[in-house]
C-alpha cells in the first residue's frame, strides 16, 4: 500500500532538489521553492486548531539547532526587541520580544548560566 505523501532528496543534475509526492502526484521543488512552502506552511500552521502547544512536550523529539546563529535589532514601533535565529533547515524565525518579556529571558539565562557554573552536569528547564 502507497503512503498518500511521501517526500524525498533527490540530486536533480547536481542540484539538490525534494520530490513531494501526494497520492502519485509528485512535484519537483529545489532549495527556494522549499524554502517558501516551509514558510506558507507555517503561516497555515499559525491558525490552525488545535494551537501549537504553549509549552515543549517532554516525550517530543523537537529539532534542536546547536548554537544557532542569531541577530537581534530594536524596532522603533516596538517596545522591545526583535530576535532572529537561525535553523539550518527552517531558516530564519523572527521574535518580537517586549521589554518585560526581554527581563525575564535575560533573568532564566543569568540562572542558567549560575546553575552552569554550579553543577555542568544537571539540566534546568526555566518557562517563560
Amino acid at each position: 500500500m502507497q503512503k498518500p505523501m511521501s517526500l524525498e532528496l533527490v540530486n536533480e543534475y547536481g542540484q539538490h532538489a525534494v520530490c513531494v509526492n501526494v497520492n502519485g502526484q509528485a512535484a519537483l521543488l529545489d532549495a527556494t521553492e522549499v524554502d517558501g512552502l516551509i514558510e506558507e506552511l507555517s503561516k497555515l500552521r499559525a491558525g490552525m486548531r488545535p494551537a501549537v502547544a504553549d509549552h515543549p512536550q517532554r516525550a517530543h523529539q523537537y529539532l534542536l539547532e546547536i548554537d544557532p546563529c542569531w541577530y537581534t535589532e530594536r524596532n522603533p514601533l516596538f517596545d522591545g526587541a526583535v530576535f532572529f535565529f537561525r535553523h539550518t533547515g527552517l531558516g530564519w524565525t523572527g521574535f518580537a520580544i517586549p521589554t518585560e518579556s526581554m527581563q525575564r529571558l535575560k533573568e532564566a539565562l543569568s540562572e542558567h548560566e549560575a546553575a552552569a557554573a554550579r553543577a555542568p552536569a544537571l539540566a534546568h528547564a526555566l518557562p517563560n
